[in-house]
C-alpha cells in the first residue's frame, strides 16, 4: 500500500456559468440534499494511504465552512481548510503550501466531480508513484475536426490519440511543487495541473475513466448529476 498521500480539493471559485440567477456557489449547491463538495470528499474517505485532506475555499467562506460543516468535515477526515486565491492555480498553490513534510504523493481533484470511481483514484495514486504523474481521463468518442479561421475543415483528427482530461490529477509531491514553482517564476497559467507538470519535462500517464466522472459546471450538469445519483 502506498502511504503518505495528500488530497487537495480546490473549491474557491464562484462558478460564473453555474450561478447565473441562482446565488449559491457551485461547490455548495445541493446534490441529493447534500453539498456537492461533501459528496466529492466522500469518494476519498476510505482510500488507503491518504493521510492529509486539504479543502481550499473562498476566503470569505473559511470560518463559515469550518463552523457549519464541522461534524461532516471531521467524519471525512479533512485536516485543513485553506483560503484560496483568485484563480484555481493560485488556490492549488495555497493548498500545496500546507502539505506536511512526509507527504510523497499529491492528488488534486475538482470539488464538483462527485462520481469519480475508487478504482480511478487508486490507480492514479499507483501510477503517479510509478512514473511521477497521472491524469484520470476519458477517451473521446466523437469524431473531431480541425478547422481553419474561415471555418473550413483542415483534417479529421484521429480520435484514438485524444482524451478528455478529468481529475484527480496525481503527482509525486516534489514534481508538482517544482512545476508550480517554475510556473510562478515564468508567469505561466496552465489549463490544468498536468499542463504545468508537462512543461518541466515530466512524464504523465493516463488512467482511464468513463464519462460518469462528470464535472458539474452548469445547472444542466446538476440535473444530470441528480439523475445519476438516483
Amino acid at each position: 500500500m502506498i502511504e503518505n498521500v495528500a488530497l487537495v480539493i480546490p473549491s474557491a471559485g464562484i462558478g460564473v456559468r453555474f450561478n447565473v440567477g441562482r446565488g449559491a456557489k457551485k461547490p455548495y449547491a445541493l446534490l441529493g440534499g447534500k453539498p456537492i463538495v461533501l459528496r466529492t470528499l466522500s469518494r476519498f474517505k476510505d482510500i488507503p494511504g491518504i493521510v492529509q485532506r486539504v479543502l481550499v475555499v473562498h476566503p470569505d467562506d473559511v470560518d463559515r465552512i469550518r463552523e457549519a460543516w464541522r461534524a461532516e468535515l471531521a467524519e471525512l477526515a479533512v485536516t485543513e481548510i485553506v483560503a484560496g486565491g483568485e484563480t484555481r492555480q493560485e488556490s492549488v498553490s495555497r493548498g500545496l503550501a500546507v502539505l506536511r513534510d512526509e507527504i510523497e504523493i499529491v492528488a488534486v481533484h475538482d470539488s464538483v466531480r462527485p462520481f469519480v470511481s475508487r478504482a480511478a483514484i487508486e490507480q492514479s495514486i499507483a501510477k503517479a508513484s510509478e512514473v511521477g504523474g497521472a491524469v484520470v481521463a476519458c477517451r473521446i468518442a466523437a469524431t473531431v475536426k480541425r478547422v481553419d479561421a474561415a471555418g473550413r475543415i483542415i483534417e479529421t483528427v484521429p480520435r484514438e490519440e485524444l482524451w478528455t482530461a478529468q481529475t484527480p490529477q496525481t503527482f509525486r509531491k516534489e514534481v508538482l511543487l517544482r512545476a508550480y514553482a517554475a510556473a510562478a517564476e515564468e508567469g505561466i497559467s496552465g489549463t490544468d495541473d498536468s499542463a504545468l507538470v508537462e512543461r518541466i519535462g515530466q512524464e504523465v500517464a493516463i488512467v482511464e475513466e468513463g464519462p460518469e466522472n462528470l464535472k458539474i459546471t452548469t445547472p444542466d450538469d446538476l440535473r444530470i448529476a441528480e439523475a445519476m445519483l438516483k
